[in-house]
């Protein structure tokens, strides 16, 4: 197989999460301007539910076949085989989180009032589990899965404008995300005909995957349990205000968040490709970059989203929503602290067969979510959720670096004066950003001048200061506009 461009595969998927940002950008105003706070907090309590039995189906599947698969896809026999093996699994899980869902549904009394809204959201738990999402990571894919987003997310944006006109109107707006997740893992199964043959005799080998999928599993449970646990708590101490509100800050932090993790994913399949083969060279190569890419935007990113905290919400959820700016505010540094991980888990544990250690991680974050939100949810609503988040996230990360230290030495030797020159630019950005916006009390012109004096200022200052991931991005940028004139 000829190995794919990494800057190519990077590039990418970067374009594949920045049109994750700007779906959102244009469709959250609309939606949340329309259902109010009380009709997205609904949808999205829903959704942190439905996504325990997404989890169950899935099985902790995605990593652990994509790392597989990556060492054998030169091989079509092995390809098919491990194919067929995690399809199998997935079919048994998928079952079973349907039979516990229909128990849920009927035996928890909270769930009457959103039966309707939870079945709507329900249909993804299916097609999510065998969509084979894996099986394009694994092959690098990755110009048919930034194709396949901006289609169905147009197709979503279409329907979003067409379906959703009232303030009732909150379960189209539900079913609108589910036809855009089904849709884009319909095309999964159909496209992987390409790769693989699920048809072709193979004798099945469930057993040897059961051990590591279950660790990856419990990773799962365990993430998913202090990342939606928020959302759900607060469904059930406070109300569906408490919750659209912390939903309008997470999402903002989320999606800043997967512009730097997408790219982060696309180094999971190759890290474990040099790792297998001691290619140990490249390894470490591919190490410092992706470690200088992930402060490089994150400090920035951090400093961003605090000084830019009120035209942002403003602008992306309306003025109903200012109660969420001191909880984006206080949420903003987990951009950092949960790019880290990401890095920690896709670049280094994860290609070094090291997933215990995130579980462990997972496990501590699960417990400490759950102690620390119930006080804090208590005496601050919201914004306890909010602060609960950061020290779990924040706990998570500290325990993974001390685990991840032993491979991570060549990549944190000139950590410490790198990560010395972001914080100094994003602080004189912090600055510059926020005399901009304080010349102006108009929302968007506070965003728009905003940014891009932000992004101007904390160019140079890093340009300056000779930080080599600056330098790097500014080569490639030069070579890409001499590569267009030259057209």
């Amino acid at each position: 197989m000829v190995q794919k461009s990494l800057k190519k595969n990077a590039i990418l998927n970067f374009l594949r999460s920045f049109m994750n940002i700007a779906f959102p950008i244009i469709s959250f105003p609309y939606a949340s301007r329309i259902l109010l706070p009380d009709g997205i907090g609904k949808v999205n309590f829903a959704n942190s539910v439905i996504e325990y039995f997404v989890l169950i189906a899935g099985l902790g599947v995605g990593m652990y076949a994509a790392r597989e698969a990556s060492k054998i896809r030169d091989n079509a026999s092995a390809l098919n085989k491990l194919t067929r093996e995690i399809l199998a699994i997935n079919i048994v899980s998928t079952l079973l989180a349907y039979i516990l869902f229909a128990i849920a549904l009927f035996a928890l009394p909270k769930f009457s009032d959103y039966r309707i809204l939870l079945i709507v959201c329900a249909t993804k738990v299916l097609f999510s589990s065998i969509s084979m999402e894996w099986l394009y990571q694994a092959e690098e894919e990755y110009g048919y899965i930034t194709l396949r987003s901006a289609f169905f997310q147009l197709v979503s944006l279409v329907m979003l404008f067409v379906c959703v006109k009232t303030h009732d109107d909150y379960i189209w707006y539900a079913l609108i995300g589910v036809v855009s997740n089904v849709g884009a893992n319909i095309c999964n199964l159909l496209y992987a005909r390409r790769f693989v043959n699920v048809f072709e005799r193979t004798s099945l080998e469930i057993k040897k995957h059961l051990r590591p999928i279950f660790t990856f599993f419990g990773v799962a449970c365990a993430s998913k349990i202090h990342s939606a646990m928020d959302t759900v708590m607060l469904g059930f101490m406070a109300d569906d205000m408490a919750v659209g509100y912390y939903s309008a800050a997470s999402k903002i932090r989320r999606l800043v968040v997967e512009l730097i993790t997408y790219v982060l994913g696309t180094l999971m399949p190759r890290s474990s490709y040099y790792i297998e083969t001691k290619q140990f060279d490249e390894y470490n190569n591919i190490l410092k970059k992706a470690a200088g890419i992930v402060f490089f935007f994150s400090v920035p990113a951090t400093a961003g989203l605090i000084v830019l905290a009120q035209p942002i919400i403003v602008l992306f959820s309306g003025s109903e929503y200012l109660s969420a700016i001191p909880i984006m505010r206080v949420m903003a540094p987990i951009v950092i602290v949960y790019s880290v991980t990401s890095f920690l888990n896709h670049v280094v544990l994860t290609p070094y067969r090291k997933e215990r250690y995130v579980l462990y991680a997972q496990v501590i974050g699960c417990v400490l979510n759950i102690g620390l939100n119930i006080p804090l949810i208590t005496l601050w609503g919201a914004f306890g959720a909010g602060l609960s988040t950061l020290f779990v996230e924040s706990a998570i990360t500290l325990f993974l670096v001390i685990s991840a230290i032993p491979n991570i030495k060549d990549a944190l030797a000139h950590l410490g004066i790198f990560l010395l020159k972001t914080v100094i630019g994003s602080v004189i950005m912090f600055l510059a950003v926020h005399f901009v916006i304080s010349l102006s009390s108009i929302a968007f012109v506070q965003l728009l001048c905003g940014v891009l004096s932000g992004v101007l200022v904390y160019a140079i200052v890093e340009l300056l200061l000779k930080n080599e991931t600056a330098w790097w991005l500014w080569h490639i940028i030069v070579k890409m506009i001499k590569k267009g004139l030259s057209v």
